[in-house]
């Protein structure tokens, strides 16, 4: 046992002393594994976490997530009152919960002097337990919650308790105060880590009987009864649903599962950059393969030598594992490194709609994938080459000098291949990243119907209570946006219902013109609806493209009108002019609805028409009806302000007016609208910033492996270069030899590549705006970039090619 010790450590020095006589090698293997086993690694890791990983819920296959629609395809959530009737007779759901329809939204809540934003989501008391969920502290909601009087309270997420409250237990029974309602809500427990369902919530607060959000309209989430399938659940549920709600004229219904619900919209970018880590683990290994493969085949002649002086094969066998293992084991620490700092990137990165982010970390049985995977690679790419070579016979080797070259054609060909294996892949990385930078650069310079520059979004809390007559919260309104409009840098000011990019499913109505028929009426898709002030148009740079704008007549007591956007024009009148006809809610769909005032469901005059706009998604324009609000009320807590004033000038204004505005008016937040449309395009910049990285590591790998094939193969020609300058070739033709040889291996790399990168885009489909996973300016470009870092990596051989001395090169033996 000593003695294998003692042999182990005598070979381990031998490799040290082999390696300090090759550092390019070394270092080159060291950083292709540590980049391509790290990185590689690391996305595994995300992609399991996220997609792979069973949720904190009991038996996540028998949950489903439902809504219904009609004719016109509109989701139509029914509202929470409805599912009591619906538990107590359906056959293929055990248990239903309800969560709102609209998903998670931002909320501020006083804590203390600290006023804190959490993504709020809100659901039926009942939610965690049709879930199964346990707790990480304290308790979840009850379904006595619930009920009328109860007491509010509120569960936080596991990412929210960890980064908003340093994960202390002492949050527990914290309360947290609603600055609208002056609700105080108390902490009684944290959900499980990679529960954040609806997607990105970082609170949940529960429904409560016979309060504000009792009529609230929810999506079902259900747990499927023993032997139910979901599609018997669907009709079960849009019966249920047409029965209760005739007067909706409901079409059908959809049921998806809920890890579908949850992972829906992170799947297509974690597919896409999983595969692409793939392919860059593949390169990293072919190239530490090439590396390998030129070192064993000028290695023959040493292993030679060393079996001519008595050392045994099975010596040499030890010592070039011993070799590859040293290599694996520093080559998989590294790779470890690199794994971890990736990790903390893509999270860092990453838009908070991806779930379960709070779950992402290293663990170990990945990290003894990295090690298997690493020395895997070393061992086989080091050691079967070395001993390919050794196995020769003793004279062979030794018979090889100067003038007889020391490759084959066939181990040429073998490395040729690997190298435009490599090309191959690195233009298929290319190519995806090509194409989500070129849908990246159309989204950030997408019309957006509106101008963002110079555009403020301000957000506020009142105090509800000081605000409880509609005529003191006009009033209030009123002085606020005078005040606001009064400020130096200050060209325009409107109210706002919807900050922008929202979505397309808060504040919708069903809308009737004058004219159409029952079923026309029927079959109208929901509209987005907004309210703004006189400046509403101006002040979002929205040109009004017939009739006017609102003016300072449109106020209670004068006739209603309204400006509608063009789609809803065509829709609503096509082929008419719109101008003068008359629109009004459908009143088919809201008479059961409380509260509504007499003159509700009053016609009201189209005076102008503006162009559909990206207000609410940014991939999608959408149609939309506006209302003066002067004509019904101050919509709420937004402005949008246009000036030339900086966030902190127009901050600091803002606390101002607000404190002389009237009271209890408290300053939320004051964004840019280059803030605001940072959201949607997180995941785009996501997307092309990693994707692009990667394609940058595959393309210099790729450089690497071209550079190492061509000088090998200038060395090994240098006899054949001397010769032929000897008899007269100029360094231009011997330089241009060498380059067509090497764009000889980039083209047939590139052909594949191309017809690879055709099939493996389409992944990319989602992903994309605007941008066909064919295009060709991408793929152009991709090929143009590849062909480029061919060119630098062969011309520094090509170069060395021509300084070969022919005198020198002819007397070598």
């Amino acid at each position: 046992m000593r003695r294998a010790v003692q042999r182990l450590a005598q070979d381990v020095r031998v490799a040290l002393r082999g390696f300090r006589r090759a550092p390019v090698f070394v270092a080159a293997v060291l950083a292709i594994l540590a980049l391509g086993i790290g990185v590689s690694v690391a996305m595994f890791t995300t992609a399991a976490t996220v997609l792979a990983r069973r949720l904190p819920v009991a038996d996540q296959d028998r949950l489903a997530v439902l809504w219904t629609y009609d004719a016109a395809g509109t989701e139509l959530p029914p509202e929470s009152t409805t599912l009591p009737e619906l538990r107590a007779s359906t056959r293929t759901m055990r248990a239903v919960a309800g969560v709102a329809h609209w998903g998670a939204a931002q909320q501020p809540y006083v804590d203390g002097d600290a006023t804190r934003l959490l993504q709020q989501g809100v659901v039926t008391a009942n939610y965690f337990e049709v879930l199964g969920a346990r707790p990480s502290l304290g308790r979840l909601l009850r379904a006595d919650d619930g009920a009328a009087g109860a007491a509010p309270v509120m569960v936080l997420s596991y990412g929210a308790w960890r980064a908003r409250f340093a994960g202390s237990g002492a949050v527990l029974g914290r309360k947290l105060v609603d600055p609208y309602t002056h609700t105080a809500y108390t902490v009684v427990g944290v959900a499980s880590p990679g529960l954040d369902y609806p997607v990105g919530t970082e609170a949940w607060i529960p429904i409560v009987e016979k309060g504000d959000l009792a009529r609230l309209r929810v999506l079902a989430v259900a747990r499927l009864a023993p032997g139910a399938s979901l599609d018997a659940a669907r009709g079960e549920y849009f019966a249920a649903m047409a029965r209760q709600r005739p007067d909706w004229h409901l079409t059908g219904a959809t049921a998806v599962p809920f890890e579908h619900a949850m992972l829906g919209d992170a799947r297509p970018v974690l597919v896409a950059l999983t595969a692409a880590i793939a392919m860059l683990l593949l390169i990293a290994c072919v190239n530490v393969g090439t590396l390998f493969l030129v070192r064993a085949l000028g290695r023959a002649r040493e292993l030679a030598v060393r079996r001519a002086l008595g050392a045994s094969y099975g010596g040499l066998v030890r010592q070039l594992v011993v070799e590859s293992a040293v290599l694996a084991a520093a080559g998989g620490a590294l790779g470890v490194a690199c794994a971890e700092a990736s990790i903390r990137l893509f999270v860092a990165a990453a838009p908070v709609r991806i779930p379960r982010l709070d779950e992402v970390r290293l663990h170990a049985g990945l990290l003894g994938v990295a090690l298997g995977v690493t020395a895997l690679a070393v061992l086989l790419f080091g050691v079967l080459p070395s001993l390919a070579a050794a196995r020769l016979g003793l004279a062979s080797p030794l018979r090889h000098d100067a003038r007889a070259g020391s490759t084959s054609r066939r181990r040429s060909r073998v490395r040729n291949v690997l190298v435009a294996s490599q090309v191959a892949l690195a233009l298929v990385l290319l190519a995806g990243a090509a194409l989500v930078a070129r849908s990246l650069g159309r989204l950030e310079r997408l019309d957006l119907g509106f101008r963002a520059e110079h555009l403020a979004i301000v957000s506020y809390a009142p105090d509800a209570t000081a605000y409880q007559s509609g005529d003191a919260w006009d009033a209030m309104g009123d002085r606020l946006e005078t005040r606001v409009a009064a400020l130096p840098g200050v060209t325009g000011v409107t109210p706002l219902l919807t900050r922008p990019f929202d979505g397309p499913s808060i504040n919708v109505g069903l809308f009737e013109g004058e004219g159409q028929s029952v079923r026309e009426v029927e079959t109208s898709p929901a509209t987005p609806w907004e309210v703004g002030g006189t400046g509403y148009f101006a002040t979002l740079g929205i040109p009004v493209v017939r009739g006017r704008a609102f003016d300072a007549g449109d106020r209670k007591g004068a006739p209603f009108v309204v400006v509608v956007s063009a789609s809803v024009a065509r829709r609503l009148w096509p082929g008419q002019d719109p101008l003068g006809k008359r629109l009004r809610w459908a009143p088919s769909r809201l008479r059961s609805l409380p509260g509504l005032p007499p003159d509700f469901f009053d016609w009201r005059t189209v005076v102008g028409v503006v162009p559909d706009t990206h207000f609410r998604t940014l991939r999608e324009t959408t149609g939309a009806v506006y209302f003066p609000w002067r004509q019904g009320g101050w919509p709420g807590t937004l402005l949008a302000v246009r000036t030339t004033l900086d966030a902190p000038a127009l901050t600091a204004a803002m606390r101002r007016v607000l404190r002389d505005a009237g009271p209890g008016l408290t300053l939320w937040r004051v964004e840019s609208a280059d803030d605001v449309l940072a959201g949607p395009l997180a995941e785009p910049r996501m997307s092309a910033v990693l994707l692009g990285g990667f394609a940058l590591a595959a393309l210099a790998l790729a450089a690497v492996g071209l550079f190492g094939v061509v000088a090998s193969g200038v060395r090994e020609r240098a006899r054949e270069i001397g010769v032929r300058m000897a008899l007269g070739a100029t360094p231009a033709r011997v330089r241009g030899d060498v380059l067509r040889g090497a764009l000889g291996i980039v083209a047939a790399g590139a052909a594949a590549g191309l017809v690879a990168a055709l099939a493996a885009t389409r992944l990319l489909r989602a992903l994309l705006f605007e941008v066909s996973p064919a295009d060709p300016a991408a793929l152009g470009a991709a090929c143009g970039v590849l062909l480029a870092a061919a060119v630098v990596a062969a011309l520094v051989p090509a170069r060395a090619a021509t300084r070969v001395d022919p005198a020198r090169t002819l007397r070598a033996d």
